[in-house]
Formats: structure tokens, C-alpha cells, sequence
């Protein structure tokens, strides 16, 4: 049989990446598994995040309708179609435990009201993902020139996401995470990229299979559902739905997601690897997809700067008051 050449240049990348990520994280993983030894009350000890605030003013329900149709309108498909791929999963109402990450070693505890916005998933992270979430931790302690913590947790990676935002502008608070997932690849691995992943049904498929095993240790239990909304037009499986974000869930920050995670993997994706990633975060219930191969807006075009501050947010200003986004957003300058 005759090899496909394109296909075996993608192995050989992919091969180059693993054994680079694997020499750290076999340098963290008995860190990693003492962490998850240790008793579970030290695990759940309180987080070093500043103290979340509590809205005192009760929301009426044409104020929670306007703001979910706001968040509809920001997290929905724009002119696409999209299909589900979870008929295996449990009903919404259902009370459940799904094991996500590398090799379905993590587990994620969903109450029987999780859709809801004030519903918290729990997590058991495994030893594999507490390696990855040190290696993060120690590159945004070495970016932001703060120590390490010395205990490693989903509390702590919070809170050094926090020490992340002080003192920076929108695009500061991008720009150091930018600066880490770029540390990320092998030199010269964006252009490779590019070469090897031009936007197509292949690249956009494997990026969303890939992204839903990488990042589930940060974000939570993804799928991948198959979608028209890419510049292609065609139905791919391009499409990863994070079912309640942990990083938002955990953060409460909507400035931490817009400016930490949307923008910065935009821009990575868009300007560093040339393959068009939009972002639609849903900031009602906590849910998020990813469109691989859509182009995203001008950032200071999205409606995601719209979205005000929540009340779970331990630095929130005006938390929840209609029409007023979040203070640590750019100025929204309309579509």
C-alpha cells in the first residue's frame, strides 16, 4: 500500500511534541501523585482566590431573559447548523459521574441541576493532570516572576491566574498567555503547522479531537458535534462543546476568560498557526464551544466584551447589573 505522505509528516510532528511534553511531565509526575495521595480535605482546602463576592439585589425575570438572550446571541451558531454527538450522554437532569482527560482518568461529579448557572461540577483530577496543570502553573509563575506554589491544585492554578490579571490591560493578560502557549512548541513548530494543517476537513477534525483530550484537564469534559458554522460551509466535526467550563465555573472572572483564554487562543490559532478558531462562551450556564475553522470577529467587535461581571467573582464591580460589562474588558466598539 502506498503511504500518504502528508499524513506520515503529521505523525512525525506529533511524535517531536509528545516526547518534549513527556520528559517534563515525567520530571512532575511523583509530584503529581503525592498530590493525589494526600488527604481529600487538604485537596479541598480553601483557595487562595480572593473572596467571592454575593449579589444582595434580586434579578427579575425579564432581566434574566434579556441576559440569556444576550448570551444566546453571543454563544450560539451565527447563520450555521450544528449536530449533537451525545446520545450517549446523560440526561441534563440526571445526576452523574463522566470520566474525561487522558485515558478517561479524571472524573467529573455532575449534580442533578448542573445546566443551572449557580450548579458546581466537582472534579477528581489524575495524576497525569495534576503533572500538566504544574507544568502550567510553573510557567505562568516564571512569566509573571512570582513563586511557585508548593501545592498543586485547581485552586492554586486560580489564583495564580488572578496574580496573572493584576496590573495588566486586556491585552498584557493576553499577551502572557500567548507567551506560554508559544513556549509550548518545538522551535519552528508554527510553520509546520501551517504546512502540515491547512483548513480543511482533516485539520479541522483532528484539531477539535485533539483539543477535546489536551485541555480537558483545564476546562472539563468536552464532544465534538459536527457543524456547518466553519468558512467551508460543509458539516465537519469541527465543533467542541465544553459542557460547563471549569475555568469559569472556578473563576467566576468573565475578564479571565475573554482576555486570558478567548482572545489569546484566537489570536494563537488564527495569527501563530493560521487556522481560523472561533470561541463562544456562554456566560449563563458556564458552557463554551469551539469553532475550528471559523474566523473569528475583531476582538473589540465581539460581543463577548458586552458581558458583565459575575457575582461569584472575588474581584466583580456592579456584578450582574445589565448593561454594564465587566470592568476588565476593552471597550466594546459595536459590530
Amino acid at each position: 500500500a502506498t503511504l500518504d505522505p502528508h499524513r506520515s509528516l503529521v505523525e512525525d510532528f506529533f511524535v517531536d511534541c509528545t516526547i518534549r511534553m513527556a520528559s517534563t511531565v515525567s520530571l512532575l509526575a511523583s509530584r503529581a501523585v503525592i498530590a493525589t495521595a494526600a488527604p481529600r480535605a487538604q485537596r479541598r482546602a480553601p483557595s487562595q482566590t480572593p473572596a467571592r463576592a454575593s449579589s444582595s439585589s434580586p434579578t427579575s425575570d425579564d432581566e434574566l431573559a434579556t441576559r440569556r438572550d444576550v448570551s444566546a446571541r453571543a454563544s450560539g451558531p451565527r447563520g450555521g447548523a450544528s449536530v449533537s454527538a451525545r446520545s450517549s450522554t446523560p440526561d441534563a437532569a440526571d445526576a452523574h459521574a463522566e470520566p474525561y482527560s487522558f485515558f478517561n482518568l479524571a472524573t467529573a461529579e455532575f449534580p442533578s441541576d448542573w445546566t443551572s448557572p449557580t450548579a458546581r461540577v466537582s472534579y477528581r483530577d489524575s495524576p497525569l493532570d495534576l503533572a500538566l496543570m504544574a507544568w502550567f502553573m510553573r510557567k505562568i509563575a516564571m512569566a509573571i516572576d512570582t513563586p511557585m506554589p508548593s501545592n498543586i491544585s485547581y485552586d492554586e492554578f486560580i489564583a495564580l491566574c488572578f496574580l496573572q490579571m493584576q496590573g495588566r490591560d486586556p491585552n498584557g493578560q493576553r499577551d502572557i498567555t500567548l507567551g506560554i502557549m508559544r513556549s509550548l512548541m518545538p522551535p519552528g513548530g508554527d510553520k509546520i503547522f501551517r504546512k502540515l494543517f491547512p483548513t480543511n476537513k482533516f485539520s479541522l477534525e483532528l484539531n477539535a479531537t485533539i483539543c477535546k483530550i489536551v485541555f480537558a484537564w483545564m476546562v472539563g469534559p468536552m464532544e465534538v458535534e459536527s457543524t456547518t458554522e466553519n468558512d467551508l460551509g460543509e458539516m465537519i466535526a469541527s465543533k467542541v462543546h465544553i459542557k460547563k467550563c471549569r475555568w469559569l465555573q472556578e473563576s467566576g472572572c468573565t475578564g479571565m476568560c475573554v482576555n486570558m483564554c478567548k482572545t489569546a487562543t484566537q489570536d494563537f490559532f488564527v495569527n501563530d498557526f493560521g487556522l481560523p478558531l472561533t470561541i463562544k462562551p456562554n456566560f449563563e450556564d458556564k458552557s463554551c464551544d469551539f469553532y475550528f475553522g471559523l474566523t473569528p470577529p475583531p476582538i473589540e467587535k465581539d460581543e463577548a466584551l458586552t458581558f458583565g461581571c459575575n457575582s461569584t467573582c472575588g474581584t466583580a464591580v456592579a456584578a450582574d447589573q445589565e448593561g454594564t460589562p465587566c470592568h476588565k474588558l476593552r471597550a466594546y466598539e459595536g459590530p
